[in-house]
């Protein structure tokens, strides 16, 4: 039995889980102001999971993870203060177990290609966007994930959609992140005079602004997606996140305007947590 959690920049989702199934899930709110903050949170987080019979804790989190030694290699401010942490000696520290650590889009994709909407597709060449907090990306070719440095580790939310265009918080200008992710959306609503979160729901019921804010938004997103074809290769892309969920609900007939094949994510928010579990089990 494993405690389950993926770190995000808002959230920490977690879930107890055995023989590949979830027993008990929680979500709370992830600490913010320093690494103290988000530690504490993640504690509080994996106590609430514990039970007897626990013997590994398998992390999905934010940022660059060097999987070998599960470590925060790079964590933009989006995590605060969590470059270098190592979630290994955290685990045995604090709780007396094992522990294994992989980037939470990486997870998020292995989770589908285990257990969701991938499954009947592991022969073909994938890449997820994780539309969250931020822009997260991985890439499965070949029957399993896949980086290198010629594809910059398939970190596609900071791949460039926008030469010299908005900076960002990971030192360059105009990266996918800016325009894609729930915060630069929540943004671009505001600046039309719609409501955060709401825009979508707004299309729906036909208020012509928010209309052409997902007209921009499919657009946006197809730029994106002829980006990140031209450096990995795909056959089909799932989308995953909370971005990507409130499309789902609201205004799914837009996926039929990319052009190119995309589907949504089976497992919606818990792709993380089944990616952490098959990741742990040794799945990657």
């Amino acid at each position: 039995m494993k405690v389950c959690i993926d770190l995000g920049a808002t959230n920490i989702k977690g879930a107890r889980m055995e023989k590949g199934q979830i027993v008990v899930e929680a979500c709370s709110p992830t600490g913010h102001g320093s690494r103290e903050a988000v530690v504490a949170s993640l504690t509080r987080a994996i106590e609430g999971l514990l039970a007897p019979g626990t013997d590994a804790i398998a992390i999905a989190s934010a940022g660059d993870i060097d999987e070998a030694r599960a470590v925060c290699t790079y964590a933009t401010p989006n995590l605060e203060g969590f470059t270098g942490f190592d979630f290994v000696a955290y685990a045995w520290e604090t709780f007396g177990l094992r522990c294994t650590a992989i980037n939470d889009a990486r997870a998020a994709l292995l989770g589908e290609m285990c257990d969701g909407a991938g499954k009947n597709i592991r022969d073909r060449r994938v890449i997820m966007l994780t539309l969250g907090s931020g822009v997260g990306g991985a890439y499965w070719t070949n029957g399993s994930l896949a980086g290198s440095p010629a594809n910059d580790y398939a970190r596609f939310g900071h791949y460039c959609l926008e030469e010299g265009g908005i900076p960002c918080n990971c030192g360059r200008r105009g990266c996918i992140e800016q325009y894609l992710s729930g915060r630069a959306l929540n943004r671009m609503a505001r600046e039309r005079g719609l409501q955060p979160e709401g825009y979508l729901l707004q299309a729906k019921e036909g208020d012509r602004t928010a209309c052409a804010m997902a007209a921009d938004l499919v657009r946006l997103l197809d730029r994106a997606l002829l980006v990140i074809a031209n450096r990995c290769p795909f056959d089909v892309c799932i989308l995953g996140g909370g971005v990507a969920e409130g499309i789902a609900q609201s205004l799914p007939s837009l996926l039929s305007e990319l052009s190119f094949p995309a589907v949504f994510a089976a497992l919606g928010n818990r792709a993380g947590l089944f990616g952490a579990y098959r990741f742990a089990e040794g799945k990657a």
